[in-house]
Parts: structure tokens; C-alpha cells; sequence
């Protein structure tokens, strides 16, 4: 028989690790913490960090507070290892997610963000607590994203990578052109490009939360046709609105993107879903 002795400073040691896991995907200079109000978790594009949702603090009303979330292996986790699947990730982040005394909260995912957000919105379902929105962008809808017929990243070299990169239009070229640069920025490409061509879709009951979908209605990647595919993916409410652009459209029309995120996350009313606020 084995005797085990209660610790208080293991138990102390064992709160302290977790609370600092936690705090890991939630960086606390962008993430001050509020249950008393509703929280958006902004997850990023393949390649991105939690300073892509920099520009939203504050600007979606005193109701709301933007939470940029940081996934392993870049900005403050740098020295943790890349995660290179969907199910790692979601795992993750729905664990921290479940740690906080969150009363209403929604979700952001733009392209690989939107994938991660739909797996994360499935499991916090699943545990009782879903988010009250969903808000997808520039992705396909996962059933059609997972069976995309493109040549693996893994099959490209880091040439054919940055040249694949640099048709999106988002990085800038001083940026594309810097060795020191890339050298950095192309394991987290590569990794974050894994977790897409790897992802593949389980089907499940169509989420009970209220989906938003956002789109650049010249973003190939993303057409209408694979946008509106969201709507079996949910038994609540449904939206889809197109902006002018292409994958990174939200980066030119940042204002207008706000307004239709504030909307969808109660703040212009009472959400459509997720845990009521306390009296």
C-alpha cells in the first residue's frame, strides 16, 4: 500500500503552474482581466500571434474586452514548441478557457483562427459551456477546408513557402525579403500550415451557437460557396457578410469588420447565446 501525504507547498506549486499555463495563451498586457464583462478570444492566422488582434483593444465598447490569444512557439511562449495539430491546440486552449470565471464569451478565428475557434466552440459545448458566438473568417468551412486539394507545405521549400506567403499580401516585402526575418518566421509557417493540412473534419451535431461568417469576396481561398457551407454547421443563428478584398480584407476594412463583430457579440444588445450574466 502506497501512503500519500498532503503538501501544502505541492499544492501551492501545482495552483501556481496551472494559473501560469493559463496566463501563457492569454498575455496579461493584452488580456486584462474582467468576468464581469463579455470576452472575445481572437484566435490567429497560420504564421500570426496575439499582437495581430493589437489594433481591437478597446474598440469594440466598454461591454467587450478583446482577449488575443497566444499560441505556442511565438511572442511570449517563443521557447515552447510549435503545436502542429488542431487537437493540440483546441485541447490547449479550451483547458485555459475552462480555468477563467468567464459569464459571456464569444470566439474570433480568422483562416486557421477559424478553424481552431470551431474546434474549441465543440468542446466547450460538450463540457456545458459554449460560447454565445462564433465569428469565422477568411476559412472554407471545416468540411470542404479538409478536403482542399493543395500541395502540402511540407512538399515546399522555403522559396516556394515565401512566394506562397507573399500572394496573400499581408507580409510586407522588406519583410519577405529579410533572411534573419524568415529564418524566424518560417518554422511557425510551417508548423501553423501543418495544423491545415493535417486538419480533418469529424462530424458531429451541428453547434447550438449562433455562427458569424466573414469573408473578402476576392479571397480565393475562401469563396462564397465554401463560406456559406458555415450554415450546416450550426442549429442557431447564421449570418454571412462579404467585404471588398482579398484573405486579409479585415486589415482595410477594420472598422467595418468591428461593427458587424461587436453586433454578433451583444454589443448593441443581448447576445444570442452562451452563459447569461449574473444578477
Amino acid at each position: 500500500m502506497t501512503t500519500m501525504t498532503w503538501s501544502p507547498r505541492r499544492t501551492a506549486d501545482t495552483t501556481t503552474h496551472r494559473a501560469a499555463a493559463t496566463t501563457a495563451w492569454f498575455p496579461p498586457e493584452l488580456s486584462p482581466a474582467d468576468p464581469f464583462r463579455r470576452r472575445l478570444y481572437c484566435l490567429p492566422h497560420a504564421g500570426g500571434s496575439s499582437s495581430a488582434y493589437r489594433a481591437w483593444a478597446g474598440r469594440l465598447g466598454a461591454g467587450i474586452e478583446v482577449v488575443p490569444v497566444q499560441l505556442p512557439g511565438r511572442g511570449t511562449r517563443f521557447a515552447e514548441r510549435l503545436a502542429t495539430t488542431a487537437e493540440e491546440i483546441a485541447d490547449g486552449l479550451s483547458a485555459a478557457i475552462a480555468e477563467r470565471d468567464d459569464r459571456e464569451w464569444s470566439l474570433f478565428g480568422h483562416s486557421m483562427g477559424a478553424l481552431l475557434a470551431y474546434e474549441v466552440a465543440h468542446r466547450m459545448s460538450a463540457s456545458g459551456r459554449p460560447p454565445a458566438h462564433l465569428v469565422v473568417s477568411g476559412m472554407t468551412a471545416p468540411p470542404l477546408a479538409a478536403r482542399r486539394e493543395r500541395r502540402p507545405v511540407s512538399e515546399l521549400s522555403d522559396s516556394e513557402l515565401t512566394r506562397r506567403i507573399g500572394e496573400l499580401g499581408a507580409t510586407p516585402d522588406d519583410v519577405l525579403k529579410s533572411t534573419e526575418m524568415m529564418e524566424l518566421l518560417l518554422p511557425v509557417l510551417r508548423a501553423d500550415y501543418q495544423v491545415c493540412d493535417s486538419y480533418r473534419f469529424t462530424s458531429r451535431p451541428p453547434l447550438r451557437v449562433p455562427v458569424t461568417v466573414l469573408g473578402g469576396a476576392a479571397d480565393p481561398g475562401a469563396p462564397v460557396t465554401g463560406l456559406a457551407a458555415w450554415r450546416d454547421l450550426t442549429s442557431a443563428g447564421y449570418e454571412m457578410r462579404l467585404f471588398p478584398g482579398g484573405h486579409f480584407y479585415l486589415n482595410n476594412r477594420l472598422d467595418e469588420v468591428l461593427r458587424v463583430v461587436r453586433a454578433a457579440c451583444g454589443g448593441g444588445g443581448r447576445p444570442l447565446g452562451g452563459r447569461p450574466p449574473h444578477a
